[in-house]
Parts: structure tokens; C-alpha cells; sequence
């Protein structure tokens, strides 16, 4: 009988890179993930960012220092992708948004949101964005060997 691979879970505002056989798995819940993977190395991970205090529900408090610890995160994520064997000019970028439906969430989403594309674009990789306003989290799952996204919500698989 064939084994599913391991599913290892990325928490919020850290990173997994692999090129073993496993799914990279994170729940949104005010966040955003950005898979990336090399479509012509078996190499690929996970960065999950948040944008919602877990505490309160409430937006974070998007600062310069915020704003400049998640591109840190981005490039520390990058640099690891690259000691892994990924080749920037074959990555393939899609990023994941996840919005609560509550007052005030749509500014700090679009902020952090941009911010991702915006870095990716600068490196003059296609990015694939979705982005998704809904009360219940949404599951991210990536194969950083494949490639191969799943996203799942408690009712629903888009």
C-alpha cells in the first residue's frame, strides 16, 4: 500500500523549503501564503505571512519595521529556495490571500498582499495571485517537489 507523504505545517510568519516528498501545509486566517516552486527542479516551499493579530482579530499595525521584517522574511525565504537548488529563472509564483469578513481587514490584506507581488514582480517572475474573503480559514497545501497547490476552505475546494 502507498504511504501519502508527510504533511509538515509552516505556522504564521515563517517559512519551509524542501526538496524531499512532502506537503507543505498552512491554515489562513488573516494571512497570506506564497508558494514557489522550480518547474524544472524538485525543489520548492512555503512562506506564510499574517496580517491579523492572533490575539484580537484585529489588522496589525502595518509600520515601516512590519512591513521591512516580512521583506527580510521574503529574502531570507528566497536565498533558502536558491541553497536548495532552485533556479530563480524557473520559479513559478502563486500567493494565496485570505481576508476575514471583518470592518477593517481589506486595507492591511491589500497592503501585505501588494507587498508580495510587488517583490516577485521586481525579480520579473509571473506571480499568480488569489484572493479570498470568507469568514471560515482556508487550508494551503503545496507539494514543493510537483508543484501541485491544493486549497481547500471547511465547505468548499477552489
Amino acid at each position: 500500500m502507498i504511504q501519502p507523504p508527510p504533511e509538515v505545517v509552516v505556522q504564521p510568519d515563517a517559512f519551509r523549503v524542501s526538496r524531499e516528498s512532502m506537503l507543505l501545509a498552512c491554515e489562513l486566517r488573516g494571512a497570506l501564503a506564497v508558494c514557489v516552486y522550480d518547474d524544472t527542479q524538485p525543489a520548492g516551499g512555503l512562506l506564510h505571512l499574517r496580517y491579523v493579530a492572533v490575539a484580537n482579530d484585529q489588522p496589525l499595525d502595518l509600520t515601516d519595521n512590519t512591513l521591512s521584517s516580512d521583506l527580510l522574511l521574503m529574502d531570507r525565504f528566497c536565498k533558502e529556495l536558491r541553497s536548495a537548488g532552485a533556479r530563480k529563472q524557473s520559479w513559478r509564483v502563486s500567493i494565496f490571500g485570505h481576508t476575514p469578513e471583518v470592518p477593517g481587514m481589506q486595507g492591511p490584506a491589500a497592503t501585505v498582499i501588494d507587498l508580495a507581488k510587488a517583490y516577485f514582480a521586481d525579480a520579473r517572475l509571473p506571480v499568480e495571485c488569489k484572493e479570498f474573503s470568507r469568514s471560515v480559514a482556508l487550508l494551503v497545501r503545496l507539494d514543493p517537489r510537483g508543484g501541485q497547490i491544493w486549497v481547500n476552505t471547511s465547505s468548499a475546494t477552489a
